[in-house]
Order: structure tokens, then sequence, then C-alpha cells
């Protein structure tokens, strides 16, 4: 006995137990059946599931102004943008609101929801999606009947909340549009603006060194044609500026001539430029009321795309669930760490016998 004391070691203790298998899978699979066996006793749940539809068409990616302002250029590809715009509605689908909506339409039909708080329904719900297609809307609950009406509601919520955020964000594309047309037209006033003053400063210009030609010879051709171009520059298919180019004077005109056409056309000016600065005003106007409509719009999109359809399809029967699985990996992590504990006592004991 005193030889087998001599050359004990810890070493081979650890050794010899780790390799007592059978002892080890007895302890695992007794650990196993112990789970199984609890998991029928464990308070079941149950899950009801309601089917949505959700299509995007991914061929209109580039029209959607809001993801490429948003998005450009971390996702560059319809791939990323199918991606995106699905997280996107996933997270809607668990904003307050929306919760809070739907316990109120839980309360009305039936009393038990009346001592649910909004975090507790929350806990209770749940999403299933890989991409585009068939979203499965879930609520667990003990009860069956608890279970299929919150799923019910929360998806009576949620594609009613999503059809107005997409309709909101189709508002946000077709004011973009309208804000995009106002933009060029208040670019064009305010450059006919510029143009028109810049020019009767030069007619001013042109009169007043035209007063120093002798008044009883034609202008030259490159004098005419200097006042002829600063005029006809400005010309638009409109009476005004009809009239003054048919009435412009001879090629054998007198100075005189020319300083009275000028006058006619600086007055044409005149009138004109009151008119630009009050277009611009109301452009001005129209601006800042569909950027307002825009912003209100936007925010009510929740940055879901102009691109997405979202229907009901069909309510799914409460399954019932019994944590099976999960009870039987407890089961054998716990007679797993029993075994390892009992070898641990074992190899102490021995230690100090030593």
């Amino acid at each position: 006995m005193s030889n087998i004391n001599r050359t004990w070691s810890l070493r081979d203790a650890f050794y010899a137990s780790m390799h007592q298998w059978p002892s080890l899978v007895a302890f695992v699979v007794l650990g196993g059946l112990l789970g199984w066996g609890l998991s029928f006793i464990w308070p079941p749940f149950y899950r009801a599931t309601t089917e949505i539809y959700v299509g995007l068409n991914p061929y209109r990616t580039f029209s959607d102004t809001n993801f490429l302002a948003l998005a450009d250029p971390k996702y560059s590809n319809i791939d990323n943008y199918n991606y995106w715009q699905m997280s996107e509605l996933e997270g809607t689908t668990f904003l307050e609101d929306r919760v809070q909506e739907t316990l109120k339409a839980l309360q009305q039909e039936d009393p038990y929801w009346q001592k649910v708080t909004s975090e507790q329904l929350r806990e209770m719900l749940s999403v299933e999606w890989r991409t585009a297609g068939t979203w499965s809307l879930i609520a667990q609950n003990s009860d069956p009947k608890h279970a299929a009406q919150a799923a019910r509601a929360w998806s009576e919520v949620i594609t009613a909340h999503t059809k107005d955020s997409v309709a909101a964000a189709r508002n946000t594309f077709m004011i973009d549009e309208k804000l995009i047309s106002i933009g060029d037209q208040q670019l064009q006033t305010n450059l006919r603006q510029q143009e028109l003053s810049s020019t009767r400063k030069a007619i001013l210009d042109w009169s007043k060194a035209a007063n120093d030609l002798p008044k009883d010879e034609s202008l030259k051709p490159a004098k005419r044609w200097e006042i002829l171009s600063l005029v006809t520059g400005l010309a638009q298919f409109k009476p005004s500026w009809t009239a003054l180019l048919q009435d412009q004077p001879a090629v054998d005109a007198l100075p005189d001539d020319y300083i009275t056409w000028t006058n006619q056309v600086n007055r044409t000016i005149d009138e004109e430029l009151p008119i630009l600065r009050q277009q611009g005003t109301f452009l001005e106007d129209q601006y800042i009321n569909l950027a307002q409509q825009y912003a209100v719009e936007s925010i009510k999109s929740l940055g879901l795309s102009p691109n997405l359809e979202v229907q009901g399809i069909k309510d799914l029967p409460a399954k019932l669930i019994r944590p099976t699985g999960i009870l039987i990996l407890i089961g054998g992590f716990l007679g797993l760490a029993l075994w390892v504990l009992m070898q641990l006592i074992n190899i102490t004991n021995r230690a100090k016998n030593q």
C-alpha cells in the first residue's frame, strides 16, 4: 500500500478521472433525461403567428431620393438596398406608438389585457423574416387565445401604419419633384433679373456714348451690332419683346433713333423687373411651404421606401411550445458539471490521504 501511495500523483489522478467516459456519458444522459422529463411539467406557452406579405420593387431603387441621400455610398447595390429596407421595416414594428396602439386595441377586445403593460406586451412579440416576401409576426402567451389576439392585433396595427408610412414616402417623392422644379424656376427667375439689370446698365452706358456721336451720320456696323446684340440677347417670345425687335431702327438710322429705341427697351425692362421680383417672392413662399410639407412627410415615412408594399395574408393557429430542447441541454450540462464536481471531490480526498 505504501508503494502505491508513493507513486500516486495529482496529474495521474486527473488523467484517470478524465478517461472514465462511461460514467461521464451516464451523468450527461441522466441529466438530459431529467431535463426532458421536467419539460412536461414546466409551464408551457403558446406561439401564435400572423403572416404578412412584404414586397419591394428593387428596380426602382435609384429613383428613391431618400435612399440615395441617406444610404449613398454605403448601400450601393440592390441586395444592400433590400436588406436596408427590411431592417428599417423591422425596426418600425417595435416602435412605442405601435405597441401602445396594439395594447389599446387588445384592451378593448379582452379584459385580460387591462393588467398588461406595453413593456410586457413588447416582450411577447417577435418578428421572423429572411428578405422581402412572407414575414411572420409572432406573439407568445401562456393562453392560446391571448397569443392569437396579440398576433392579430399587432399585425393589423403594423400593416396599417406601414401603409401610411409608405404613402408618406411617396408623398415625399412627389414633393421633392416639385421642389426641384420650383428650384429650377427660382434659378431662372434670378438669372433673368440679373441679366435684365446688367443689360439695362449696359444700354444706358451705350446711350450716353451715342450722344457724342455725329447726329447726322448713321451708325457704323460695329456700333449698330453692339446695341442690337444687347437687346436680342434679352428677347423672349413675348409680345412686348417681339414688338421691340420689329421696331428696331433701320440700318441707315441716325443715333437719335437708336437712343429713342433703347429708351423703349429700358422701359420694357423696368416693367418686367417688378413682375420677376413678385414671381421670385411667390416661388420662395411655395418652396418654403413645400419644404415644410416634405419635412412632415419625411418624418411620417420613417425612412421607408416608396417602393414598399405591405399587406396581410393569414392568421396561423396558436401552437403549444415546450422548452424541451433547452431543458435537455441544461440537464446535460448540469449532469456534466455534477460529474466534474464528484471527480474533483474524489481527487481532493485522495490527495489528503497521501
